[in-house]
């Protein structure tokens, strides 16, 4: 069930990102405090890089992203990058064995926690979503014509609330 919602989250943001041209992905948008969809996109992947290559090496380390520009101004590599970090979680082999997460924070050492990766896939899933609702607002307010799904960027428990909601209304 994790890994498919994964695949599902990097399927919906493909899906979206197919409707932009490179000009709308890479702009600067007032609303987004001036970072561009594709700086919240590569923000987005180098996470899950990260997570795939901390499963390789057995230690995750969120703050060694690349912060690789290309994928933040060409569209086209980042489609092909997202069906590739699909294709390396289909692949994935023993998911809940343990890996360790570095983490640091202020000027502090670093501290190493235990975790795994379906645990860090949750995280991953949840962290797109969070980064998927300011992608909408910014195309919602800078590009009325791009279609955005109704649930993109609503977490799957708000979804599921509001469905039961209704199935609640229309029982009354």
């Amino acid at each position: 069930m994790i890994i498919n919602t994964s695949l599902s989250v990097l399927n919906q943001l493909n899906s979206l990102l197919s409707e932009l041209s490179t000009e709308e992905y890479t702009g600067k948008l007032e609303v987004l405090n001036g970072s561009s969809i594709g700086q919240h996109v590569r923000h987005i992947t180098e996470f899950f890089q990260c997570l795939l290559e901390g499963f390789n090496t057995g230690t995750i380390d969120y703050e060694a992203r690349k912060r690789n520009i290309t994928i933040e101004t060409d569209l086209m590599y980042t489609l092909g990058l997202l069906k590739n970090l699909c294709n390396d979680i289909k692949v994935v082999k023993n998911p809940c064995s343990p890996l360790l997460i570095k983490v640091s924070y202020d000027d502090a050492d670093s501290e190493y926690v235990e975790t795994n990766f379906m645990r860090e896939l949750v995280y991953m899933i949840e962290h797109s979503i969070h980064h998927f609702a300011l992608i909408r607002i910014g195309i919602q307010e800078n590009f009325e014509h791009i279609p955005v799904e109704s649930e993109f960027g609503v977490a799957y428990s708000t979804v599921r609330y509001k469905r039961e909601l209704m199935i609640s209304e229309k029982t009354r």
